[in-house]
């Protein structure tokens, strides 16, 4: 099951997407704080290192079945 704290990241993540920002563990941090939202000091990080180099418009847009 999915905990808050990655779902927080998830938003926050295609929040800066659909701006065309980058998506870095400080700007997923900022857009938690400002939501006070608090998580464990990892998670954003984590996301932004696992999102880097990926498309992340692309990647919702383009689901297709195999």
């Amino acid at each position: 099951m999915t905990s808050s704290a990655e779902l927080a990241c998830v938003y926050a993540a295609l929040i800066l997407a659909d701006d065309d920002i980058a998506v870095t563990g400080e700007k997923i941090q900022t857009i938690l704080k400002a939501a006070s939202v608090e998580v464990e000091p990892y998670w954003p990080g984590l996301f932004a290192k696992a999102l880097e180099g990926v498309n992340i418009k692309d990647l919702i847009t383009n689901i297709s079945s195999g």
